[in-house]
């Protein structure tokens, strides 16, 4: 156990000491889940207030970001066997009045409820006429959860922040008749509030948890897309590419050309004949597995078996640093991608390195200036590190269908963080900070251009480390040494675990959502029957 960890609220104030505002770096972040695109900025007309139901135009330049959540308690209320779906046909009906924005959400009204005992933060989620609403005419769908309540309404009442809240009708309904699986999605969108400008002076010890949270909770792209976030909006010249190589001490057993051209497609690589394309549409050009079978884009740096025996440290050592399957070598062997991970100082050569680093450089035409990228962090070169590109679900699956985003989904499977070091193209650099990451300034750990493998050449995947440890153990005793324990290829991935773990934190988060809902509700039915004696 770790002791005295600093709290969230303490990074924030030393973090706020630094000016960022030159920082040349871009941090790469994965998290575990299924990610969705972040949702596209959405006029508003109406937020958050503590007192009152506020009418007000949002403005673009005051969007902060997008946090995405859910509607808590629909099922409670709307799916219940003594109401004889009353509720629900009402519902259907207001929901299917409700105009939908080219995206498919329709607004709602964010509502405090500063008069239920069980939760001061509590904030309802409501329905209604946005041309000329009436809480008479309206209907509550359910609330915030409790875990988003807690911020967001102090930061609402405050003023510091404003917020606004969108919702799929057909989700909602369908969440409202307890189909299995489907949750009620609420896009909640925060904007500058009116004490913005005062933040400094305002933000107080009680303020600074809730902001750490909104900070935490915000929408960013992860793994892949920021990948692409970073690097596709530069128009690198495929044509004057030198090398494109990545080091890594692990490389993932669902290694394909499928995931390859992802990667190199995040990184915005395109066919050489789309450089000067005009073209709009963003699928035009694009580097895809087909392309990649052709001719590989990547050069996958990785030990050779003989580098590895004839290690200062031995092959157990290596053992405990290197993965790489078996079967994703035979796989991938006849590709050419496998280069031989040489260490770059003379010193360092019979020592294993566990290095993830990345770099695609291009030379120019004119003095022959390098520029391009360099990635350095703890992804290894994986679907679980960086995300695998899911496929629509089937349309013979309706429960999928119904419960998974209609948009593209990137499910990733481990904590990971890099930076990228950019050197842009002569004359594209938006700030003058990025010119000072030099390609020639980076030391790579590695011999770079990397010897490709040779016909005899094998690496050293756990089976090769296997046999060679085998071998070496015999020639020392001469004995038969039985490693019929020392699996290689069916040790479970801890990506498992690790998802076995999501789930079972997801499924107790659902019965705290349903006791927090039922809660709730009892409290305002019991306010509304006291209102009316």
């Amino acid at each position: 156990m770790v002791n005295e960890v600093p709290s969230q609220a303490y990074w924030i104030n030393e973090i706020a000491k630094y000016d960022f505002e030159g920082a040349g770096g871009y941090l790469i972040v994965s998290l575990p889940g299924i990610h969705t695109r972040s949702p596209p900025y959405l006029e508003s007309n109406y937020f958050l207030s503590e007192k009152h139901i506020l009418h007000r135009k949002s403005a673009h330049r005051a969007f902060v970001g997008c946090v995405q959540t859910s509607v808590v308690g629909l099922s409670h209320r709307f799916h219940m066997p003594s109401d004889a779906g009353s509720q629900l046909r009402a519902l259907s009906a207001f929901l299917g009045k409700c105009r939908e924005n080219m995206h498919g959400t329709t607004e709602v009204i964010l509502k405090r409820n500063t008069n239920i005992p069980a939760d001061a933060n509590a904030v309802s989620v409501l329905v209604g006429d946005l041309d000329k609403f009436s809480e008479e005419g309206s209907v509550q769908l359910g609330f915030l959860p409790r875990e988003v309540a807690k911020w967001v309404a102090p930061l609402s009442d405050s003023g510091l922040f404003n917020f606004s809240g969108f919702i799929y009708p057909r989700e909602a309904l369908e969440a409202a008749f307890g189909v299995t699986n489907t949750k009620a999605q609420l896009l909640l969108y925060v904007s500058k509030g009116p004490e913005f400008s005062r933040i400094s002076g305002l933000i107080c010890g009680e303020l600074i948890p809730p902001l750490c949270s909104l900070i935490a909770s915000v929408k960013r792209c992860l793994g892949l897309w920021r990948l692409e976030e970073v690097l596709s909006n530069i128009k690198w010249p495929e044509t004057l590419e030198t090398d494109f190589i990545y080091s890594a001490s692990s490389i993932g057993t669902s290694i394909n050309p499928q995931f390859i051209a992802s990667f190199a497609s995040a990184t915005g690589k395109r066919l050489h004949q789309d450089f000067d394309s005009q073209e709009s549409d963003p699928e035009w050009g694009c580097w895809t597995a087909k392309h990649e079978l052709k001719k590989p884009s990547i050069s996958l740096l990785f030990p050779t078996i003989d580098r590895v025996k004839k290690g200062a440290c031995g092959i157990q050592l290596c053992r405990s640093l290197l993965s790489l399957p078996e079967k994703t070598w035979q796989r991938l062997r006849s590709t050419g991608l496998f280069h031989d991970a040489i260490p770059q100082q003379y010193a360092r050569i019979g020592h294993p390195m566990h290095v993830k680093v990345a770099q695609r450089r291009f030379k120019s035409q004119f003095g022959g200036h390098l520029f391009g990228w360099t990635y350095c962090g703890s992804h290894n070169f994986s679907p679980a590190a960086w995300g695998q590109l899911l496929s629509p679900p089937s349309k013979a699956n309706p429960t999928e269908a119904r419960s998974a985003s209609s948009g593209p989904r990137l499910h990733i499977c481990n904590y990971e963080l890099g930076i990228i070091l950019i050197s842009p193209p002569p004359g594209k650099s938006k700030h003058g900070s990025e010119s000072r990451h030099s390609m020639k300034a980076i030391a790579l750990p590695f011999v770079v251009p990397p010897p490709r493998y040779e016909g005899c050449d094998r690496p050293a995947t756990r089976l090769a480390m296997r046999e060679a440890a085998a071998e070496a153990c015999v020639l020392q005793s001469n004995d038969v040494v039985d490693l019929s324990d020392d699996t290689d290829e069916d040790v479970p991935d801890e990506d498992d675990e690790q998802e076995a773990e999501l789930s079972d934190c997801s499924q107790q988060g659902k019965e705290d959502e349903k006791i927090y809902a039922e809660t709730l509700w009892g409290q305002v039915d019991s306010s509304q029957i006291q209102k009316k004696d």
